[in-house]
C-alpha cells in the first residue's frame, strides 16, 4: 500500500488495460514500464491486467514484468493466474442469451459474422476467419468447429459486419439484442459482446473483494471504450492521452500517451511522491 501527500490517494491495487495503455506502440511491456510496474510490487502495490485479449495472448505478454500475477481478460470474462496460466473463475454468458443473441443476429442481417470464446475452444463463422487469420488471441487455429452450446462457458462473442465500422455497429447493436448484453468496442474492427453486466470492473470488483481491497484503494489505466466502466468504478480512473472520448469522460485524469510510457511515469510520481 502506498499513500501519496500530494494527491490524498491510498494505493492498494493498480489495474492497467495493455493495448494503448501498459504496452508501448509494439504491444509489449518497455523496459521502463517493467521497471514501475516491479517498483509498485515492492511498494505494497499489486499491480494486475486488465484486457479485452483472451489468456491466450495476454499472459505470454505480461509475464516479462514478474509481478503481474493476475489478468483479467476478455473484458472482464475471465480472471488468469499468469504463473500458473489457470483460469480461475469466468463469468461467462447464460446459455440462453447466447442462443437468442445468434438468433437476432440472423433475423437482422445475413452480413453479420461471428467469432466466440468458450471453456472448450475458439470458434468462429467463415465470414470471420479473415480476421481470426491474423488476430493473435486467435491464431487461425479454429479449436471449436461448431456454434457454442448450453454444456459450453462463452465468456466473449465477437460480431463484425462488412458494412458496418465497430462504433456504428454498437449503437446499431444494443436497442436490437433481446437480452441487455455488455456491447464495447476496443479499436478492432468488431464490436465485443460479455454477460449482463460483464465487464473489465465486475472482475476487478471479484478481485478486491477477495484480497479485502476498497474500490477507493484502485488506480484504473485505460484508453477505450471498454476500459470505460473500470475507469468510472476505480477510486481514481487513468484515462491515456491517446484514449478515446468515452475513456477521457469516465476518469477522474488524463496523463501522457502510451507511447511515452506514461503509465509508467505516473507509477514513479507516485511512489517519489509517497517518499517525499
Amino acid at each position: 500500500m502506498v499513500r501519496s501527500s500530494g494527491n490524498s490517494l491510498t494505493v492498494r491495487l493498480i489495474a492497467s488495460d495493455l493495448d494503448g495503455t501498459l504496452f508501448g506502440p509494439d504491444h509489449r511491456l518497455s523496459q521502463r514500464t517493467i521497471a514501475a510496474v516491479r517498483a509498485a510490487h515492492a511498494a505494497g502495490i499489486s499491480v494486475i491486467a486488465a484486457t479485452g485479449r483472451s489468456t491466450i495472448s495476454a499472459a505470454p505478454r505480461v509475464r516479462p514484468a514478474g509481478v503481474i500475477a493476475t489478468a483479467v481478460c476478455s473484458n472482464g470474462s475471465l480472471i488468469h493466474d499468469v504463473a500458473t496460466d489457470v483460469t480461475l473463475r469466468r463469468f461467462a454468458i447464460e446459455p440462453a442469451m447466447v442462443d437468442r443473441l445468434f438468433a437476432t443476429l440472423a433475423s437482422l442481417d445475413s452480413g453479420f459474422a461471428c467469432c466466440w470464446e468458450t471453456d472448450h475452444g475458439n470458434g468462429w463463422d467463415d465470414a470471420f476467419a479473415d480476421i481470426a487469420a491474423l488476430h493473435e488471441d486467435l491464431g487461425g487455429q479454429r479449436t471449436l468447429d461448431r456454434r457454442p452450446i448450453a454444456s459450453d462457458q462463452t465468456t466473449k462473442v465477437m460480431v463484425r459486419h462488412p458494412d458496418i465500422t465497430e462504433v456504428e455497429l454498437r449503437a446499431h447493436l444494443v436497442p436490437l439484442l433481446v437480452d441487455p448484453l455488455t456491447v464495447s468496442t476496443s479499436g478492432v474492427k468488431f464490436v465485443e459482446i460479455t454477460g449482463t453486466g460483464v465487464d473489465k470492473s465486475t472482475a476487478i470488483a471479484h478481485l478486491c473483494q477477495q484480497w479485502s481491497i476498497r474500490p477507493s484503494e484502485v488506480v484504473a489505466f485505460g484508453d477505450n471504450h471498454n476500459d470505460a466502466a473500470m475507469l468510472a468504478w476505480a477510486g481514481h480512473g487513468v484515462a491515456m492521452g491517446n484514449a478515446a472520448q468515452s475513456a477521457v469522460d469516465a476518469a477522474d485524469e488524463v496523463i501522457g500517451t502510451n507511447v511515452d510510457d506514461a503509465v509508467a511515469v505516473w507509477i514513479e510520481r507516485l511512489l517519489q511522491d509517497s517518499t517525499s
